[in-house]
């Protein structure tokens, strides 16, 4: 039975909700489904990761009007904005499916090593495209898979924190890419995209559940729906909030997200508490992508898991 574009209202299942895809989400997307008026030639794009190695391969059926090497090249410009050197942190491929569920980052290899990645979007939506992927695809550079073989059901206590880094990484690359296709297209079918993009993200990040109540410190917010998320990492009403607050941090520097590689490679980081999930992070990252996570600890009031900030602020203290 042929289905409609975006008929995620009437298919809607326990697992979608809980993967994120709320009522705003789907009218957002209904939305950004307009045409956009072309905005002249603009000068095509080539990937950078496309020719440094990196190998997307998009696979079987049911993308619907969406042609397989046009979906390849919009994930690839996706690759390109998140990680400049991501060809030499990812060897093997990435294969990419359909799937009538959530979106997801499959556990485990397939068997020729590649990573499996599953995207819900179809036809020629663009935008759903790149926040879908960029999402799975930020699991994949976080070492997501470490220590838990596939069908062991471990729980991930801290998950919930990678899941707010992988919704940074959707709105951070909606909104560069809406910038740098303004500059330089991949290709004259995606005229007018740019524009598509950033109201996308613009309606997203404007979503009223992503802010913090009035004279809310975020420590406070944490303190009250931290047990919450350990819990349930796919609140995403939650944990939108500090995806939002995290944004700033790669914007200033997009070349923190390489700091997404030394997550997640200690057994224990499945269970153990934020602050130290987050100070291996830190001590594992090296002295160039140690900024970012110093940056994410004071948003979160942990910073004195950093030596060098503790004692700075036991010196403000005595002063």
């Amino acid at each position: 039975m042929k289905r409609k574009p975006f008929s995620f209202r009437d298919s809607a299942t326990a697992e979608w909700i809980r993967r994120g895809m709320r009522l705003p989400f789907i009218l957002a997307s209904v939305v950004c489904s307009i045409a956009w008026a072309d905005g002249g030639d603009v000068p095509a794009k080539k990937s950078g990761s496309r020719k440094l190695g990196l190998s997307i391969q998009v696979q079987g059926s049911g993308w619907g009007r969406g042609k397989k090497e046009s979906i390849e090249t919009v994930l690839y410009a996706v690759a390109d904005e998140l990680m400049s050197r991501l060809p030499g942190k990812l060897a093997a491929p990435i294969v990419v499916t359909h799937t009538d569920g959530p979106p997801v980052a499959v556990y485990g290899r397939g068997n020729r090593g590649e990573y499996r990645i599953r995207l819900h979007a179809r036809d020629d939506n663009w935008h759903l495209y790149v926040y879908e992927f960029a999402h799975e695809l930020c699991h994949v550079l976080s070492n997501y898979d470490a220590h838990v073989p596939e069908g062991s059901g471990v729980r991930r206590d801290n998950q919930w924190f990678e899941e707010t880094l992988c919704e940074t990484a959707s709105l951070f690359t909606l909104k560069n890419l809406a910038r740098n296709w303004e500059q330089a297209l991949p290709g004259p079918e995606w005229a007018g995209e740019a524009e598509r993009l950033r109201k996308f993200f613009d309606l997203l990040i404007a979503e009223g559940h992503r802010r913090l109540p009035p004279e809310a410190p975020l420590a406070g917010w944490l303190r009250d729906n931290e047990a919450a998320l350990r819990a349930n990492p796919y609140l995403r009403e939650k944990n939108e909030v500090l995806a939002n607050l995290l944004l700033p941090l790669f914007e200033h520097n997009p070349e923190n997200w390489q700091a997404l590689g030394y997550m997640n490679l200690d057994p224990d980081d499945a269970r153990s508490s934020l602050r130290t999930y987050l100070g291996r992070w830190y001590n594992n990252a090296p002295l160039e992508h140690r900024d970012v996570v110093a940056g994410v600890l004071a948003l979160l009031s942990l910073d004195d898991v950093v030596p060098s900030r503790a004692g700075a602020r036991l010196t403000a203290s005595a002063e």
